[in-house]
Parts: structure tokens; sequence; C-alpha cells
């Protein structure tokens, strides 16, 4: 990827996975290492969050000391950091040569706060929905009995009364 041929600064994010076979204690380290190859290429660390265990969605295979590894689980972490497009090749040679990174992406981004909130399941958007006020009239209107009709004269006297 040529990422010479711009030369102002842009915001981008950076999301990695680190191997699962870190311990809880060496993934803070594993996190700094990919903090400072951030530190040295960018202007600024704008956002960050440090790595989470979590199962992955299907099956990423690394070469591991000449052999095929299979992980399911990893350490997600992600920072969002100015810097130099010219700058980014030399992130990615760094995240490429550290055993400890699994996978990751650089995406360019904007500097304001991108969280979106999470959708509502279905049972709470219908307790809220009973929550709500309903307006008087509204009540009033549904709490009128109506008759039981039988025949089709006397359904349509009945939508006529209605209606009139």
């Amino acid at each position: 990827m040529d990422h010479t041929e711009h030369t102002e600064s842009r915001v981008y994010e950076l999301g990695y996975h680190l191997v699962p076979t870190l311990s809880e204690e060496q993934v803070p380290a594993a996190s700094a290492a990919v903090s400072g190859m951030i530190e040295r290429i960018s202007k600024g660390i704008i956002a960050e969050e440090s790595p989470v265990f979590i199962d992955l969605a299907y099956t990423i295979v690394k070469t591991v000391e000449h052999k095929n590894k299979r992980f399911d689980e990893a350490y997600f972490g992600w920072i969002k950091f100015e810097g130099e497009p010219a700058g980014i090749a030399e992130l990615e040679e760094g995240l490429k040569k550290d055993d400890n990174v699994l996978r990751y992406l650089i995406t360019k981004t904007i500097s304001e706060n991108t969280f979106v909130a999470k959708k509502f399941a279905s049972t709470k958007v219908k307790e809220i929905a009973e929550e709500v006020a309903v307006p008087e009239a509204v009540v009033a209107e549904e709490s009128e009995v109506v008759p039981e009709v039988k025949g089709e004269d006397a359904l349509d006297k009945v939508i006529e009364e209605m209606v009139a």
C-alpha cells in the first residue's frame, strides 16, 4: 500500500489482536510495544482501549517458528492517533515483525468520538413502549365496548351507528 502520495496529517485508527498465549501480566507490555510503535510515527494518541480477551468469529492462522498455529481467541485493543501517511508504512512493518500481534487493521477516520449506542433488544423496546404515556382521548376510544354482532345486516347497522 502506497502511503507516500499524501503529505498532510490524518487521523487513523489501529485495531489489533494480540495472541492469546500471552499471560494477563504480559498483555500490558505487548500493548505498550504497539503504542510505542505509534508514538514513534505519530503526532499523538487521541484515544485508546486496552486489550480485552475475546472469542474470535473465525479461526485465524499465524505462522510462528515455521509452524502454522490456529487461534480462536485473542486480546483485542484499538488506538486512534494522528500521523503522517508516510509513517504508516513504518508502523505496518513493525506490526508484521511483532510476534505478539496476531492481526491488525489500520483505517483512516475522524478525531471525534464515533461510538454507536447499542440497539435495544426487542423485549426492551416493548417494555419502553408500555411505559410511554398514552393520551386520554386514545384510552377513551379504546375503552368503548363494541357490541357483538351476528349477521351482515346487523354488522352494517352497527357500522352506520358508529360512523354517524
